[in-house]
């Protein structure tokens, strides 16, 4: 950095002027503040005055490299945040996919396939033998993962329980944990029994058309008569 020497030097002098006898200057060094005496001659005064300036001019640049660095290290943290928080919604978006392809995989599981005519009748008159292998099953633990049956949450010896109101409409009708878990806004008798199947017995669905999952949607078709108050089979 330039200075003026006459510039400087007529500043001294007025500072000089202004200041008693042997009352010393204040001066900014190098090593922190130092005393120069008011008789010291111009020259050593002007030599505080250049360290002091020259001093205050680092202690200046030093204070704007480190007030940079602060801003840089700000800067990159608010950027790592940034990528972070961008991380995090990519993770939540990619679980909430994650489910929604799940429940779509569930729902393929437990609804009819296209195509598929069942061989049991909704609306009642189904064989003797079949209610009765249907009954069975009702009671089969064995079906489930979990050590559930259908009658361990819907009751047995006819009193029906863990049925909504909706359960006394003829099926296909609504069931309020197909419609939350699976978007299925109406389900028939299989499909019921499958839902029961994956969901609170946590176990794999029947294969459409087996001996099983006929003979268990026979029998819900009556549980559901019997529920309603109608004529049934059982």
């Amino acid at each position: 950095m330039t200075y003026d020497n006459d510039k400087r030097r007529r500043l001294l002098s007025r500072l000089g002027r202004g200041l008693a006898g042997t009352v010393p200057i204040l001066a900014l060094a190098a090593g922190g503040i130092s005393l120069v005496d008011a008789e010291a001659t111009p020259e050593a005064r002007e030599g505080a005055w250049f360290l002091s300036s020259a001093y205050a001019e680092g202690g200046a640049e030093a204070q704007a490299e480190a007030q940079g660095e602060a801003e840089g290290e700000a800067a990159a943290e608010a950027e790592v945040e940034s990528e972070a928080e961008a991380e995090g919604e990519a993770e939540g978006e990619g679980e909430a996919e994650g489910e929604a392809e799940g429940e779509a995989a569930s729902a393929e599981a437990v609804r009819r396939p296209e195509g598929h005519v069942p061989a049991y009748s909704e609306s009642g008159s189904n064989p003797a033998e079949l209610l009765a292998r249907g009954e069975s099953l009702y009671y089969d633990t064995s079906l489930s993962g979990n050590g559930l049956a259908c009658a361990s949450c819907h009751g047995s010896d006819g009193n029906d329980i863990g049925y909504l109101a909706t359960f006394a409409q003829p099926f296909p009708h609504r069931v309020a944990m197909a419609d939350n878990q699976f978007g299925m806004n109406q389900v028939h008798a299989d499909e019921m029994v499958q839902i029961c199947m994956v969901a609170p017995m946590e176990a794999e669905p029947l294969a459409w058309g087996s001996e099983e999952l006929t003979s268990l949607a026979a029998y819900v078709v009556e549980v559901q008569r019997r529920f309603a108050g109608e004529s049934h089979d059982l």
